[in-house]
C-alpha cells in the first residue's frame, strides 16, 4: 500500500513539473513571436491553454513565473557556462570571455529581450524582476574588477567602474551597437575594446602580440 502511495506522489510531481514546463515554454514562445499579443499572465495562460489561476498556482506570483522564464532563457544559452569563466586563472581572459558570453546571450534571445523591455515599461512588477536579475551581472563585474586589481588604470573614477561596466554589458548597449544589420555577438570585439580602454588595459590583440 505504501508503495502505491509513493508511486502516486511521484506521478503527481511529474505532472506538476510538466505543467510548469508547459507554461514556461508558452511564455518563451510568446516573447519570440512578433505577431503575439503583449506579455502578461493572461497572455501566457492563453498560449499555454490553461486558466490564469493555474499559472499562479504553479508559480505563486508573476515574479515566480519570470524567475522560471529567466532561468529557461539562461540555461538554453551560454549563461550556463558562467561558472567556468570565474575558474579561468587569467583575469584578462576571464574579462573577454565574460563580455563574449553576454554578447552570445543577448544575440540568442534578442527578440525576447526587446519584448520584455517593452512590457516592463508598463509593468512595475516585471521591471523589478528584471532589475533584480540584472544585479547578477553587476556582481560578476565586481568580482572581475577585484581579480584585475592593480592592473586597472581607469579613465573614470574607480567608484564608478562597476556602474560603467554594468551599463556597457547590458542588452541595450549591445543592441544599439548592433543595429539592424549585425548581431550583438558581431559587436562584442568593439565592446571589449571600449571596456579595456576605460580600464586602462591593452586591447586583446595587443595582449596576444606581447604574450
Amino acid at each position: 500500500m505504501a508503495k502505491r502511495r509513493t508511486y502516486t506522489a511521484v506521478e503527481r510531481q511529474r505532472a506538476v513539473d510538466a505543467g510548469r514546463e508547459r507554461i514556461v515554454v508558452a511564455a518563451r514562445d510568446l516573447l519570440e513571436d512578433d505577431e503575439a499579443e503583449g506579455f502578461s499572465i493572461d497572455a501566457v495562460a492563453r498560449r499555454a491553454g490553461v486558466a490564469r489561476m493555474t499559472v499562479y498556482n504553479q508559480f505563486e506570483s508573476k515574479a515566480g513565473l519570470l524567475e522560471a522564464l529567466f532561468d529557461s532563457l539562461a540555461l538554453r544559452g551560454p549563461l550556463g557556462q558562467m561558472a567556468d569563466i570565474f575558474k579561468e586563472p587569467d583575469p584578462l581572459v576571464a574579462l573577454d570571455e565574460y563580455i563574449a558570453i553576454f554578447a552570445r546571450f543577448w544575440t540568442l534571445n534578442r527578440r525576447a529581450h526587446r519584448r520584455l523591455r517593452a512590457a516592463a515599461l508598463h509593468d512595475e512588477e516585471l521591471a523589478t524582476a528584471m532589475e533584480r536579475r540584472n544585479e547578477r551581472r553587476r556582481k560578476g563585474v565586481t568580482e572581475l574588477l577585484r581579480r584585475l586589481g592593480s592592473r586597472v588604470r581607469p579613465v573614470v573614477p574607480r567608484d564608478e567602474l562597476v556602474n560603467v561596466l554594468y551599463v556597457l554589458l547590458s542588452f541595450d548597449t549591445f543592441d544599439a551597437f548592433a543595429g539592424a544589420r549585425r548581431t550583438p555577438e558581431d559587436v562584442a570585439p568593439v565592446v571589449s575594446r571600449v571596456i579595456r580602454g576605460i580600464l586602462g588595459l591593452e586591447t586583446a590583440d595587443a595582449t596576444r602580440r606581447n604574450s
